[in-house]
């Protein structure tokens, strides 16, 4: 959770300003549909008087009656022309979610967020928690031009009779007085209905995605009992969160009902006395039908600001800490960012060498992780990082790509600072294949290439990752289904699918973390033959195997998260100036 907080009122008045011009034709809309209610309401007080005789017109009926038509004419014409607020919303749900998705691709850069428990609970912040802010800042519009109306109709309701206009406004004052005394219950019922429903939707999701793991355990009748429980919670909190609310929304509704008899009451009397005309009663009959569901729109927006506030709170939580404003940053939907770092205005300049500089980045639950480590990537050579288990091995990885915040340190490409890590190092500067790759739910090719426009390298790709001699095994070739999360392919083939992956952007640094532990020893020796043919590629290798430490050009060993060398920044030939004795060693 960000330790600032982003109230629903101003996130709603900086995102209202991303399309201001869709924006002010809605709002435009909306107090020209509202203040055409009032020329109605004027019109048919004209009528009246005309055909009861009570009061000169200055019309006849037969012209009241035509521009009473052509007024609602154009009021109706004004209700179609809703598709320019549909774009309006759409570019802004675009945006927060563009937004959230940005602070989770670029984990541990500055733009980092945190990582939301499960696949479930991120769906129901980008979905449920998105729709819910934009239900308050519509609701806000929507009572907006009902003030304005209210505001007209009570300046020409007073000058007519004042005690029935301010008849009116008692329910107003009624609304929102209840509304704020609820809200409190509201914000609470709604996080605990949206916690539910993302740990229902998040198991679900896990449950897909393991379902081997459910099979070997002979666990799936416990998953369906678990899964009962948590929906079982869900139906509880979700039916508290919509009972307070339609309660609510009932008693606006009511309210609605008691001012219209209010206003007949007190009509009745004024129109005995002669006071009233019937133009002046069917103003007041016609304002009264409409204002009277000002309450209703007040107190639909005092309700939905509640759980606004709820669902500002959770995309926080997925947000740069202390920077909740991210949520409603302005930037273009539709253009591609340009990554931040040394080559941004010279485009890709080619690896020549690498130098991490006293790089240190722990993990704040458990505090370790890795302390001033320094080396040199040269162009072409084979580097292997080894340790025992817990020495630091993906931290270091993780932290030099920018994918863990570092808290000290640096990284240079050919010399150069990279200030943004998570932006600049990655295809075709950089790729990375972790531990446990991820695949989607579709073919092998689709999962290779994940939208790359250039499939020349896809053969090469799979070759030099000895995936060829498996894929002609599969059932359609390279477009077979590899099923949730790869599920279909076997432990070594999602590994080797993962580097072909990396192998097709066609990158300079290849960084791959322990990535043939599910290999047997003559697919390892053939994997690594294949990489290391290519003298221009750049390897950066966790691994404890002896036969992958034996053919790095340079062994980095770690201990604890540290070796015995400090490095604070590089010298002019881009390598890093030595203060201690390095303990990096180098094999031939």
């Amino acid at each position: 959770m960000s330790d600032q907080r982003l109230s629903p009122w101003r996130a709603a008045g900086r995102i209202s300003r991303y399309r201001i011009g869709l924006f002010s034709l809605e709002f435009a809309r909306l107090v020209a549909w509202n203040g055409s209610m009032l020329v109605i309401g004027w019109l048919l007080q004209q009528l009246f008087d005309a055909l009861a005789g009570s009061a000169p017109a200055e019309f006849g009926a037969y012209e009241l009656l035509a521009v009473l038509a052509a007024a609602e004419a154009a009021r109706l014409t004004m209700i179609w022309s809703g598709v320019v607020g549909d774009k309006c919303w759409q570019h802004m749900r675009g945006l927060m979610r563009l937004n959230l998705l940005r602070a989770l691709l670029r984990s541990g850069g500055p733009d980092a967020g945190t990582s939301a428990t499960s696949s479930g609970e991120a769906v129901s912040r980008f979905r449920d928690d998105v729709e819910d802010f934009l239900a308050f800042l519509q609701s806000v519009t929507l009572a907006a031009g009902k003030v304005v109306l209210l505001a007209g109709s009570m300046v020409i309701m007073l000058s007519v009779e004042p005690v029935v206009a301010v008849a009116v406004v008692l329910p107003l004052v009624a609304v929102v007085v209840v509304t704020r005394l609820a809200s409190t219950r509201i914000r609470t019922y709604r996080a605990a209905y949206r916690q539910s429903s993302a740990a229902v939707t998040g198991l679900i999701a896990e449950m897909f995605g393991s379902v081997l793991a459910v099979k070997s355990a002979n666990a799936g009748n416990h998953l369906v009992q678990h899964l009962a429980g948590l929906n079982e919670r869900r139906r509880r909190t979700g039916l508290k969160d919509h009972l307070v609310t339609q309660l609510l929304w009932k008693f606006n509704r009511a309210t609605v009902d008691l001012s219209v008899g209010v206003v007949l009451l007190l009509a009745a009397p004024a129109l005995h006395g002669g006071s009233f005309t019937v133009g002046d009663l069917a103003l007041f009959v016609n304002y009264t039908s409409i204002l009277v569901w000002v309450p209703y729109y007040i107190g639909q927006m005092l309700t939905r600001h509640g759980q606004a506030g709820v669902a500002i709170d959770r995309m926080a939580a997925l947000l740069p800490a202390g920077e909740p404003e991210a949520l409603v940053a302005h930037r273009p939907l539709d253009a591609p960012e340009q990554p931040p770092g040394p080559t941004a205005s010279d485009g890709h300049a080619a690896l020549e060498r690498l130098t991490v500089c006293a790089l240190t980045a722990t993990h704040a639950a458990s505090g370790r992780g890795v302390f001033t480590v320094s080396f040199t990537l040269e162009r072409g050579r084979f580097t292997v990082v080894t340790g025992p288990a817990g020495a630091g091995k993906t931290t270091l990885l993780r932290a030099v790509l920018g994918l863990l915040p570092a808290e000290g340190g640096a990284v240079y490409w050919n010399g150069d600072v990279v200030r943004d890590r998570a932006a600049f190092l990655v295809p075709p500067r950089s790729a990375y294949v972790p531990q446990v790759p991820g695949l989607f739910s579709e073919s092998l090719r689709e999962n290779l290439l994940l939208g790359h426009e250039d499939a020349s390298a896809l053969r090469s790709a799979v070759h030099a990752a000895v995936l060829d001699r498996d894929v002609v095994t599969m059932p359609s070739g390279i477009d077979t289904q590899v099923g949730a999360r790869g599920v279909r392919l076997s432990g070594g083939q999602v590994q080797r699918a993962a580097i072909a992956r990396a192998l097709v952007r066609r990158t300079d640094l290849l960084v791959l973390d322990d990535v043939s532990s599910a290999l047997d020893v003559e697919t390892e020796r053939r994997l690594w033959d294949r990489l290391l043919a290519d003298a221009d590629r750049t390897l950066l290798v966790v691994s404890n195997r002896p036969a992958t430490i034996a053919r790095a050009d340079q062994v980095i060993r770690l201990d604890q998260g540290r070796v015995p060398v400090r490095i604070d920044a590089p010298d002019r030939t881009g390598r890093c100036r030595r203060t201690m004795s390095q303990s990096v060693g180098s094999m031939s």
